[in-house]
């Protein structure tokens, strides 16, 4: 029983090392701002660059956040490059040759306290893409990425949510090997001092097979923590 032990634990050093693997290859063709750094990480206005606008970052709701304002020009912030050494570049490109494979996802946070009277009636939210070749698609269809009613831009609740798709599943479609790559985000209402805060903006592969690694190997530990036991 203690041989059975120590090839178990030979066993789990080594998945734990594939397991590592598959979560760096993962990470090298990610991309999150979390802005941690309390600078908007390269978000400028739309069709444009980091230059034409600093995005506050505001400390809110536990986090720091991107403030992005609903200014009534829709597609409201995104972030561009066609440096192909560029971790954005690298993961909109492998994304734009796997849809299906690519997640995009986002934090929001909205306090109506904020701007009191002055949030609208209604204020939603989307997702666009845009490429070197004139490519452009946004997901902004129904139901909306989220959608605020009246009563919520009128009350004292904060409101926030998590939102995640692939791809494909909105029903983008990329072109691959471009020489240029955008992601946006996507603002619409009536309320002239509605704002939105934004967290955790991630473009990174579907979590497979490294959560599936993981998680068997979850179950391996709790068999070895068994054996251990048993054999003291």
């Amino acid at each position: 029983m203690r041989m059975q032990a120590r090839y178990l634990c030979k066993f789990l050093g080594t998945a734990a090392v594939c397991a590592m693997f598959f979560v760096s290859r993962a990470s090298a063709q990610s991309i999150t701002y979390d802005f941690e750094s309390g600078t908007d990480q390269g978000w400028g206005l739309k069709f444009s660059n980091d230059a034409s606008k600093a995005f506050p970052i505001v400390t809110i709701g536990g986090s720091k956040r991107i403030e992005v304002a609903r200014t009534g020009g829709f597609q409201e912030a995104d972030i561009s490059s066609g440096d192909t050494t560029s971790a954005l570049y690298k993961a909109l490109a492998a994304a734009a040759a796997n849809e299906a494979g690519y997640q995009f996802s986002y934090d929001w946070y909205f306090d109506p306290t904020l701007a009191p009277g002055q949030n609208g009636t209604f204020l939603q939210g989307g997702t666009y893409f845009n490429t070197g070749n004139g490519y452009y698609a946004q997901d902004f269809g129904t139901p909306k990425e989220f959608e605020l009613t009246g009563a919520q831009l009128a009350g004292t609740a904060v409101v926030s949510g998590h939102v995640a798709f692939t791809l494909s599943s909105k029903g983008f479609d990329l072109p691959a090997a471009d020489n240029f790559f955008r992601e946006g985000l996507i603002l619409n209402g009536d309320g002239a001092g509605a704002k939105v805060y934004f967290d955790n903006i991630t473009l990174a592969p579907v979590p497979e097979p490294a959560s599936l690694v993981l998680f068997g190997l979850g179950g391996v530990a709790l068999t070895y923590a068994a054996i251990r036991r048993r054999v003291g």
